[in-house]
């Protein structure tokens, strides 16, 4: 029993000194991986969105192909003017303003509930895992030029909407840190990708 506690007594802890050491560097490493870590959480959103915009791309120009393979052009002025549509996905149901106007032999953009004719309709039907966003899509021609997509919000008002000449460039006047962050921070998601202007 003695041994036992002259064992006891013979241990020694942490000292003070070597527990403000090891605080000192707990703290130096957790200064120089946070920032690391939310850049990496950052780069990952930025890369959803523009996974998001190019699936957007993707499947609306499938939505025209398909309505020109059934004889329904595109009406009014898309021939010569850019045509942007703004999208609204609010609880996974799909709004469109604007755009070229509408397609013969009733076909719509927004309007109906026949995924068929409508394009609202047919993106629900394809991409029913969006839920919230905000989407503005430029035409031309009857041909998809860009998409931009902002994950979460029914409304916009970040300052970035590219034009088609930004989209042809490939690049726009990002705001903020990086490509894919706007001036108010919004994680916007393109297709194609535009990066960060150098001008």
């Amino acid at each position: 029993m003695i041994k036992k506690l002259q064992a006891l007594k013979a241990k020694k802890g942490f000292t003070l000194v070597e527990l403000v050491v090891v605080i000192a560097i707990i703290g130096v490493l957790a200064a120089i991986l946070v920032p690391t870590m939310l850049g990496v959480v950052q780069d990952s959103r930025i890369t959803s969105a523009d996974s998001a915009a190019a699936q957007i791309k993707n499947q609306t120009t499938n939505f025209l192909t398909q309505m020109d393979a059934a004889k329904k052009s595109l009406t009014n002025g898309t021939t010569t003017d850019p045509a942007p549509m703004n999208i609204v996905v609010s609880n996974g149901n799909w709004t469109v303003t604007g755009g070229p106007g509408s397609f013969g032999g009733n076909g719509t953009w927004n309007g109906t509930t026949d995924k068929n004719k409508d394009y609202a309709a047919y993106m629900k039907d394809v991409l029913g895992d969006i839920k919230n966003a905000y989407i503005n899509v430029q035409l031309n021609q009857g041909k998809v030029v860009g998409v931009m997509y902002v994950d979460g919000y029914t409304t916009y008002d970040g300052g970035v909407n590219p034009t088609q000449a930004q989209y042809l460039a490939g690049s726009i006047n990002w705001a903020g840190s990086k490509a894919g962050i706007d001036g108010s921070q919004y994680i916007v998601g393109t297709a194609p990708k535009l990066q960060k202007s150098t001008t």
